[in-house]
């Protein structure tokens, strides 16, 4: 069979890797070699061990320190070396050459442009493994991710061409065709987005190919729910995740049956929240008990958990922390399925919040409605159509 580069540049904690997981164990399956190039080894190599895969650090440029959030997608591609032709093509020979020493036929790329740019010089095939986020819209500039701040057209076509320029001095380089525009960059031989079009962080997307989520990889662990009466709330959070304090004071008063899971969680902070009715997990919970068993969920955006809630029918209340779960989050909210805590406001009492999410039968109904259009959709069917997709582009 094929040697295939899973490439991960841009992004942190398990998500990309555990969400590819499950494809990535169906390909090994079929017989292919996969060889993986992620951005975090550190963080991820335990995991990717764990399943039997070996690693390498992806090529990457440090941020830029730039005033203000990214406003663009090719804002974030100039913060990581894009501004400067030369960084750039350091950054695609180290890519190159990761890809001629795995013998790569094929390149999986989740959130890896410069990948994407690598095997365009190398003439690769590149299938995009895409959440929404990291796949802007075909459209020349690329649109503003901030839509409630008010940006420029002649800014963002200042940014696009200051990125697209850095690509075809590349390209040149190597002796290929130049770009018409920087969303050109991501025309290869097949866009997969792993999501559902009421999720496309781009409501302006237009038509595209949806292949709907993966199956969770199954990490999690079974949990016993507190004894109390009522409803039951599941609340999966982080350190960094905005307005967390204030999220656990609302779960500690409100006194409905919670399961936490919080990773790295202080354990002052810990005991200072635990009660007989909210209980915080050592362990990763089991998403399929967490989406059948509570009522809604708490989330810091996390696609993954988001997405399992509401093809449960639950409604969920989103914690977004930074601009890519902030995108998802507005959508959620846009489909009146759940309520989104803004991180740059301050939160307020997010007790009335909860209560409302779990007495006001308009956010579960919308949540169902959600359920209901995609009762039909198989998740395993979906490793099964993307690895018979991967064998035709190998042929």
């Amino acid at each position: 069979m094929a040697s295939i580069l899973y490439s991960w540049e841009f992004g942190a904690n398990l998500g990309h890797v555990g969400a590819f997981m499950p494809f990535a164990s169906q390909l090994r399956t079929g017989g292919h070699e996969l060889h993986w190039a992620v951005t975090q080894p550190g963080q991820v190599g335990d995991y990717l061990a764990g399943e039997g895969f070996t690693w390498l650090p992806a090529p990457m440029a440090t941020e830029a320190v730039q005033p203000g959030p990214p406003l663009s997608y090719a804002d974030i591609l100039l913060r990581f070396g894009y501004a400067d032709p030369k960084t750039l093509y350091g950054l695609v020979g180290a890519w190159r050459e990761l890809m001629r020493l795995t013998g790569a036929r094929l390149v999986l790329a989740d959130h890896a442009p410069t990948a994407l740019l690598a095997a365009r010089t190398l003439d690769l095939p590149v299938m995009l493994f895409s959440n929404g986020f990291t796949v802007p819209p075909r459209l020349n500039p690329l649109p503003n991710m901030r839509p409630w701040t008010d940006v420029a057209a002649s800014h963002l076509h200042a940014l696009d061409d200051t990125a697209r320029d850095s690509i075809n001095t590349v390209l040149h380089r190597f002796g290929k065709p130049a770009l018409v525009s920087t969303a050109a960059l991501f025309d290869v031989a097949e866009e997969t987005m792993i999501t559902f079009p009421e999720l496309d962080h781009y409501p302006q997307r237009g038509p595209a190919r949806y292949w709907g989520s993966l199956p969770s990889a199954g990490t999690g662990r079974e949990a016993t729910w507190p004894a109390a009466c009522g409803p039951r709330i599941f609340a999966y959070l982080r350190r960094e995740t905005t307005h967390h304090v204030a999220v656990l004071d609302a779960l500690q008063q409100l006194g409905a049956a919670t399961l936490v899971f919080f990773p790295g969680i202080d354990p002052a902070l810990r005991a200072r929240y635990s009660a007989p009715h909210l209980s915080f997990l050592d362990h990763a919970a089991d998403i399929a008990q967490m989406t059948r068993e509570a009522d809604c969920a708490v989330t810091y955006a996390s696609l993954a958990t988001t997405t399992a809630f509401l093809l449960a029918g639950k409604p969920v209340l989103l914690l977004p922390g930074h601009l890519e779960q902030y995108m998802l989050a507005r959508r959620v909210e846009e489909m009146g399925a759940g309520r989104l805590v803004n991180p740059e406001q301050p939160p307020g009492d997010l007790r009335p919040v909860l209560a409302d999410l779990l007495a006001n039968p308009g956010w579960r109904g919308n949540a169902e409605a959600f359920a209901k259009k995609y009762a039909a959709f198989d998740q395993n069917a979906v490793l099964g159509n993307l690895a018979r997709r991967v064998d035709e582009l190998l042929a």
